[in-house]
């Protein structure tokens, strides 16, 4: 990949600002992959406050506001993700040209039909949803916080959010490994017969991956090779049976740490600029402060920014690697 002047500029772009937020680090999964220690609970008052300041004082100059939700479950703390989003509701009305996008990385197991159309009513309109195969296999990784099946109660939920009217995507992420990798097509005909006629439900291959979590020796990770034939063999079967799909090439190369007007905004205040990682000394860029502005470190960040300058490829699409993984 060659970095372009104008992928460069719109990396640094101040009239652009995307914050991944984790209205709490807490979760009610405890899939086997997980690398998180959900140690910070739900965002306190004070730093709700520092966001809103935060985007008050930012919205006078942006051409664009990406508000990303991620956690732990951010669906735990759904009074959180509200408030935010009813203050940059407000902001939108205030500055006509201000372009708002916002989206959410969530387990679904509280996602509602109700709670679903507040959300998409107040500008959440991409949705990720995991699972890890059909029944069998996803009830084996992706399990409860104090035990438990979880694959019935998600695609429940899923199947009844077809019937609600307006515009939204939902990429539902499907995980692959050397041990469910021969029950996924029984995975996606059932996802065909349920959801090829509608076209704001998309696949989304991904591979499992080493994230550093405690369980990384027990997991059956494809290598690149095996990956590449996966996907390709899923792609053809999705074609074959109807289905809307992306896979990760359908992704922008420029990973969201590498860019400079990116922050992940932990619950307890801190700035990170990776979301794996969490508590990685090099991955601590800063604090939000209750003003409202950014407190940051400016040699780590521009560690995370080198891809920039450098034009590689692999700084580019993954600035932790050779950074917050020495």
């Amino acid at each position: 990949m060659q970095i372009t002047p104008s992928m460069a500029r719109s990396c640094l772009d101040n009239r652009f600002l995307e914050l991944i937020i984790m209205p709490t680090e807490a979760c009610n999964f405890r899939c086997i992959y997980c690398y998180q220690d959900f140690q910070q609970k739900q965002m306190p008052p004070q730093v709700v406050t520092s966001v809103v300041n935060l985007l008050t004082r930012r919205a006078p100059g942006l051409r664009h506001l990406r508000l990303s939700w991620f956690g732990g479950e951010p669906l735990l703390a759904k009074d959180v993700i509200e408030e935010i989003l009813l203050h940059a509701s407000g902001l939108r009305h205030q500055y006509s040209d201000l372009q708002f996008s916002s989206d959410i990385s969530t387990n679904a197991l509280l996602l509602s039909r109700s709670l679903f159309e507040r959300l998409v009513h107040l500008g959440v309109t991409l949705y990720q949803i995991s699972f890890d195969g059909p029944r069998d296999q996803h009830d084996k990784k992706r399990v409860l916080a104090g035990g438990g099946r979880t694959f019935e109660t998600l695609w429940r939920n899923l199947l009844v959010l077809r019937d609600v009217r307006g515009e939204f995507t939902i990429l539902v992420r499907l995980h692959m490994d050397k041990e469910n990798l021969e029950s996924l097509p029984e995975f996606i005909r059932d996802y065909a017969e349920a959801f090829r006629c509608d076209l704001r439900f998309k696949l989304f291959f991904r591979q499992l991956s080493y994230m550093g979590g405690p369980n990384d020796d027990r997991l059956a990770i494809l290598d690149q090779r095996g990956c590449e034939k996966a996907v390709q063999s899923l792609s053809r079967y999705a074609q074959e049976m109807g289905v809307s799909y992306i896979t990760t090439d359908n992704i922008t190369p420029v990973c969201y740490a590498a860019r400079g007007n990116s922050y992940v905004v932990r619950a307890d205040g801190r700035l990170n600029k990776c979301t794996i990682a969490l508590n990685h000394p090099s991955n601590q860029v800063g604090r939000l402060l209750e003003t409202g502005q950014l407190q940051l470190d400016a040699p780590k960040m521009r560690m995370w920014m080198r891809g920039l300058q450098s034009g590689r490829a692999s700084e580019l699409e993954c600035p932790m690697h050779g950074y917050a993984d020495s």
